[in-house]
């Protein structure tokens, strides 16, 4: 994790298997859809107004400790 300053020329990856910070109150299984909740700053499984950025690619609990999910990210979801 890096950060830029606004407007700085910065490299990302926009595909592949990423761990990513998730909501601990979600249980998640494999190739469920995966959204950005820009708002709590985590992944979610909740539609609503949330971006769609990929699907699980892991089995995850929901257990308050389980806050990191593995995300499959492919361009056609983040572009």
């Amino acid at each position: 994790v890096n950060t830029a300053v606004s407007g700085a020329a910065v490299e990302i990856a926009t595909r592949g298997v990423f761990d990513l910070t998730k909501a601990g109150s979600q249980a998640w299984t494999v190739g469920v859809r995966v959204y950005w909740d820009d708002t709590a700053k985590a992944c979610t499984t909740t539609a609503s107004t949330n971006k769609l950025i990929g699907v699980a690619a892991a089995a995850v609990g929901s257990g308050a400790g389980e806050t990191t999910g593995r995300v499959f990210l492919t361009a056609a979801f983040t572009i």
